[in-house]
């Protein structure tokens, strides 16, 4: 499990297994939230959030490649909202099945541009799998505060700059834990 750095935003589905994430903010997103709004949503959070940023925002939902089903939807038509998270969100991680998924090349259906647009448009770093996801026995017990279970499969962290790299649950791990340090990923990637 990952203990994020706080002031971080959890976004649960209404409809996503137990349990939700929670986070210094967290939010149970309905059906019919509209993609911008939920984004402009995120951003203003990010505005009150101490230094006027958040470390990380937590997608928590179904999906399926290059596809978020959280609100109404975000696919890869919807990435370009997430211009207004620019500055205010430092990583984001989806925890949803699939999404990184390329289920056909250069389409809607390829997670891995989906989670590279994401990245380059928010000016962030985005954690984001090609498998399904689990919480296995975390859906009886639950989980703490500020704690996100672990990935399942092939783990990719998409950079600003669009590219990625295959890592694994110890550098998520790691990751999160210089992040809280306050070190800058140049420091330890």
């Amino acid at each position: 499990m990952f203990e994020i750095p706080q002031p971080s935003m959890a976004l649960n589905s209404y409809n996503v297994p137990p349990p939700d994430y929670r986070m210094w903010n967290t939010r149970k997103v309905d059906a019919g939230v509209r993609a911008s709004d939920l984004i402009n949503n995120v951003a203003a959070i990010a505005d009150t959030a101490q230094g006027g940023s958040l470390r990380c925002v937590v997608f928590n939902c179904h999906g399926n490649a290059g596809v978020m089903s959280i609100g109404s939807g975000i696919g890869r038509g919807e990435t370009p909202l997430f211009t207004a998270l620019a500055g205010k969100v430092h990583t984001i991680m989806i925890v949803a099945c699939d999404v990184a998924e390329i289920a056909e090349a250069n389409t809607w259906k390829d997670g891995n541009l989906f989670c590279g647009e994401i990245a380059r448009y928010a000016n962030a770093f985005v954690f984001a799998s090609t498998a399904l996801q689990s919480t296995y026995a975390y859906t009886l017990i639950g989980l703490p505060v500020n704690m996100v279970d672990e990935y399942e499969g092939s783990v990719y962290r998409y950079n600003p700059n669009g590219s990625n790299r295959l890592v694994d649950n110890g550098y998520v791990q790691n990751w999160m834990h210089n992040l809280k340090i306050g070190r800058r990923p140049q420091d330890w990637k």
